[in-house]
């Protein structure tokens, strides 16, 4: 197919330029985007490059104005502002949370008012949520539990003043959005069983295709036959029920994923596949139609703006990296652990730690175990071109999770051709096999903390000429990629024809 394929694609019709696609956007929504946004970006680049029309299904909507006001307007104004208002909270979901804090630490005429209404927030935020809860649901009920929402298109993003917010740059490849309200809020209430039915969403209005959700949702789609595919369940893992600190609800995900497995689904590992069908006691083909690997979150020209920049952070010396969210199941301080005991800071070695850490107990039991350690990094969320400047710059990256439905980050690392010392779960012998690493890519078992501490002294070692090496891993990065590109793209075309 791998030639057919490219053909295909460099022919003036491209294998998908008769399809209108809609893409859950409930991940692009969250605060702090992780693995399951870069999949979805992923999918809204693939898509546009194979011709198709992509929309974002969101729950957020045009809020400035209300029906009334729009009775007396254009309907290319009310597009515009309700596009502006969806752009601008994808942007920053949490804007007027940080206001507030914002507010409170820049006027301290405040502080004994915000100190009160401290007390009070939590009641009046619960009763407000509860409250809203009730409106979606009579909603819900008045709609029957169907909804087609409304088209909004997005013209010319480039002439757009959100333009260049890092955030939001996959907009560039997406036609408009579908804005459901509360779409997200149905979906959760059904997973839960406080509803008794899922939310439906008719597509027909709208002429899309095509829904992919970019993760297991409750959420079904109405279809002009039995016979016509309507929508593609993607699902990344089953973390939610292996792992108690997960904050999704065992219940409430158990159901999410049995309704996933009602319609066409497609996992992101054998090994997420494997599991989730032996958690949900089904049946799955030995076969690959139905695993479809993530791109890596890493971009060839972010990589390459990041390769000119000296230094950032204020990181001087040679360094270990770790990128993901701080959650326990990263084993976060596992690694501290070893690279204290490994002593390698005496060779002039930091830990670099690239990602969120979280106000809650494990955050906290992080920031005490590097309290007193000068050469621990924690760099907290980085912006895309501070990531790849990481990554370029890094003596080797260290992923010792034990659980994970794929592993981008390792991804990203085995692509440059960075040394990588991972733990064996596998979903990474996975990744191992799909990039064919070399010796520079190690797998090993948690049980065994000498191993680690050896491994972790013996890449000390190794000496690299930093100049040199983010030559080579660009070069590697760009190969890699457009191989991994290309089998994306054939998955892509094989889902959906």
């Amino acid at each position: 197919m791998g030639l057919e394929f490219a053909d295909s694609i460099n022919s003036k019709e491209k294998p998908l330029s008769h399809v209108r696609v809609a893409i859950t956007a409930i991940d692009l929504e969250q605060s702090e985007h992780r693995g399951i946004a870069y999949l979805s970006k992923g999918l809204i680049k693939s898509f546009s490059d194979l011709g198709a029309e992509v929309y974002l299904l969101t729950g957020f909507y045009g809020k400035r104005l209300n029906p009334w006001m729009k009775l007396s307007m254009s309907s290319e104004s009310i597009r515009e502002i309700d596009c502006a208002d969806i752009v601008d909270q994808l942007c920053n979901p949490l804007s007027r949370k940080r206001l507030l804090k914002k507010k409170e630490k820049s006027n301290p005429d405040l502080n004994f008012i915000m100190q009160f209404l401290n007390q009070i927030l939590p009641l009046i935020k619960k009763c407000y949520y509860l409250f809203n809860l009730l409106l979606a649901v009579v909603r819900f009920y008045l709609n029957q539990g169907r909804f087609s929402g409304s088209i909004i298109t997005l013209d010319k993003f480039e002439n757009s003043p959100y333009y260049g917010e890092e955030r939001v740059d996959y907009l560039s490849k997406v036609s408009g959005f579908i804005s459901i309200k509360d779409i997200y809020t149905f979906s959760s209430l059904r997973s839960k069983r406080l509803l008794i039915k899922a939310p439906e969403i008719d597509l027909r209005k709208s002429k899309i295709d095509l829904l992919i959700t970019s993760c297991p949702l409750s959420i079904d789609v109405i279809k002009n036959n039995k016979n016509c595919l309507k929508s593609i369940q993607l699902i990344m893992d089953f973390i939610p029920l292996s792992f108690s600190k997960h904050p999704d609800h065992p219940y409430a995900f158990y159901n999410r994923l049995k309704d996933a497995m009602k319609t066409k689904n497609c996992f992101i590992s054998k090994a997420s596949r494997d599991k989730v069908c032996l958690l949900l006691d089904k049946q799955y083909s030995s076969e690959n139609e139905n695993i479809i690997y993530p791109m890596p979150s890493l971009n060839i020209n972010k990589l390459k703006l990041a390769s000119s920049l000296n230094n950032i952070k204020d990181i001087k010396n040679k360094f270990i990296l770790f990128n993901s969210s701080v959650v326990p199941r990263k084993n976060l301080h596992f690694l501290i652990n070893i690279f204290q005991s490994s002593r390698i800071a005496s060779k002039g070695f930091d830990l670099c730690v690239a990602g969120k850490i979280h106000d809650d107990n494990y955050g906290e039991r992080i920031k005490r175990m590097c309290k007193d350690d000068p050469s621990i990094k924690l760099l907290d969320y980085v912006d895309e071109i501070e990531k790849s400047w990481l990554f370029l710059n890094a003596h080797a990256f260290v992923s010792p999770s034990c659980v994970e439905g794929f592993g981008i980050p390792v991804l990203d690392a085995a692509t440059l051709g960075l040394r990588v010392l991972a733990s064996d779960l596998p979903s990474h012998k996975e990744i191992q096999n799909l990039i064919q690493a070399n010796k520079n890519f190690r797998l090993l078992g948690l049980s065994n903390i000498d191993n680690w501490i050896n491994e972790l002294i013996a890449l000390s070692n190794v000496e690299l000429s930093i100049e040199d090496e983010i030559q080579n891993r660009i070069l590697n990065f760009d190969s890699g990629v457009k191989v991994l590109q290309n089998r994306f793209e054939s998955k892509i075309v094989e889902l959906v024809t």
